[in-house]
């Protein structure tokens, strides 16, 4: 085997991911880390990131009371984490409610 044949492990599990319809798992990793700070106003402190699915990425309101509030918002969450992530990564917010208890 010549050293052309070989591929990065880190590319490998990109080809992987994108074959399953799923993200980067290093803008998801980076989103939870830093959401509040990433996310500002409303989203901080009101919802959690749950996993982005393609360029959608899930978001869980604290309270059923909250989603159609932060879905409102949701465009302005895109273009701020455009700029963070760049443009594109995500395009779309799903906004949830929580499971009930």
């Amino acid at each position: 085997m010549s050293d052309g044949d070989l591929t990065s492990f880190g590319a490998s599990l990109e080809a992987m991911f994108r074959k399953m319809g799923m993200s980067d798992p290093m803008a998801l990793s980076r989103l939870a880390s830093g959401w509040n700070e990433l996310a500002g106003t409303p989203w901080s402190g009101r919802s959690k990131p749950l996993f982005i699915q393609g360029k959608t990425l899930v978001v869980e309101a604290e309270a059923p009371s909250m989603v159609a509030f932060l879905r409102y918002g949701s465009a302005d969450l895109v273009a701020a984490l455009g700029r963070v992530l760049g443009e594109g990564v995500i395009d779309r917010i799903e906004v949830r409610a929580p499971p009930t208890r």
